[in-house]
């Protein structure tokens, strides 16, 4: 069993999320990867593949893709065979490989935002035109612009791939059925291919259940690429490795073919710590969702305290979409540095006036930046009242 509570210190561990602030006293709440020492099952197998001396190149055993075939059908009811799975190296590089293959030079890649900066960047990558279709926010509640979408496909009929994210990076949405049906329905109307990014449907919190958008229907099965990995969830992201399902033998030979080339193969450890996490850490798992929960559970008690922040309802991930426009800062990014806390900044995802803050760590680092944080905006408002 993992200790949560246990501080790490990862400052001169080559950390991109702490060297960026190295040499200073700023907590480091940005870039999606926890502060939790990862499951020993893990780690020991690593440590036992490591002595055996030799790194060649390897193959996907197996035994991992019996393990990722029985975890879907646990968890989602889902079957898949073995021949549906395709490993990537990281989901960044099948989001690339899924726009250079599916979208010609003429036509064009449709997303809604705020979402993940490399959905923004990837169809600009292969030189593709993308639509960006704001979700619809009432009242902090975030839901995905449908009719907008449907709008937009029919205007631009070039459009031939939406990047889809669900679970929702940055504002911690679960796209339920109806929104998936819809966008499915509305994506086979106008032939349009869907690439479902799904790396955060482990981190699903609250009990809620995750519904993987090719499940949706037969439509949604022929028309669509599922992304997932077990780098987010048991915190692998240095090591890598993901998998996409692609249901439909068209679409996944399309897929394979766009890769050559581009995508590398993936490590020996990528292998073993995606096997060992999938086949021995579902207690662990659970415990980091209770964590996280209470994390979160925290983290809104304290930024609903706090005049000028809002955070938007967190459902899984363990990202917190936090809108900063109240406090009409000319540089957010700056004013939460200076006090003490590295954060996203809203504008990467297309997400004027939003922060994102990573509340994946021990509970005495996240009231720590809580109390930064406060500090910085009572200051804030005490200086403008003057």
């Amino acid at each position: 069993m993992s200790d949560f509570d246990l501080v790490l210190d990862r400052r001169g561990s080559n950390s991109a999320k702490w060297d960026r602030y190295a040499g200073t006293d700023i907590l480091p709440m940005w870039v999606a990867d926890m502060d939790f020492k990862v499951p020993q099952q893990i780690i020991d197998a690593i440590s036992e593949r490591t002595a055996h001396g030799i790194f060649g190149y390897d193959s996907a055993p197996i035994e991992l893709k019996e393990v990722i075939t029985a975890r879907l059908e646990i968890l989602y009811d889902w079957e898949v065979a073995i021949e549906e799975i395709v490993f990537l190296p990281g989901i960044v590089a099948g989001l690339n490989q899924a726009c250079r293959c599916l979208v010609g030079p003429d036509e064009s890649v449709i997303t809604a935002t705020p979402v993940y900066s490399p959905f923004l960047s990837a169809p600009e990558n292969w030189k593709r035109k993308l639509h960006r279709i704001p979700c619809n926010n009432a009242q902090g509640t975030w839901s995905f612009p449908v009719e907008q979408m449907a709008a937009s496909m029919a205007e631009n009929t070039e459009i031939r791939l939406l990047l889809l994210c669900n679970p929702f990076n940055p504002i911690g949405r679960l796209l339920d059925a109806g929104e998936l049906s819809n966008t499915v329905e509305i994506c086979h109307e106008n032939n349009v291919w869907i690439c479902s990014d799904e790396i955060h449907c482990e981190l699903v919190l609250d009990d809620k259940r995750h519904i993987p958008t090719a499940t949706i229907s037969r439509e949604a099965e022929e028309l669509t690429i599922t992304m997932m990995a077990p780098t987010k969830t048991f915190n692998l992201a240095g090591l890598g490795g993901s998998f996409a399902v692609i249901k439909n033998p068209g679409l996944r030979e399309k897929f394979v073919r766009g890769g050559k080339g581009m995508t590398s193969r993936l490590t020996t450890f990528s292998y073993i710590s995606m096997l060992v996490a999938y086949r021995d850490c579902e207690p662990w798992r659970k415990d980091l969702l209770r964590y996280l929960q209470a994390n979160r559970d925290y983290l809104a008690k304290r930024i609903d305290a706090i005049a000028g922040i809002s955070m938007s309802p967190v459902e899984a991930t363990y990202l917190a979409w936090l809108d900063v426009s109240m406090l009409k800062l000319d540089d957010a990014m700056a004013f939460f540095e200076a006090a003490g806390v590295g954060l996203s900044d809203g504008p990467q995802f297309d997400g004027q006036g939003y922060m994102r803050l990573n509340f994946a760590c021990p509970m005495e680092t996240l009231v720590e930046a809580c109390d930064r944080i406060e500090n910085a905006v009572n200051n804030l408002s005490n200086t403008a009242g003057k």
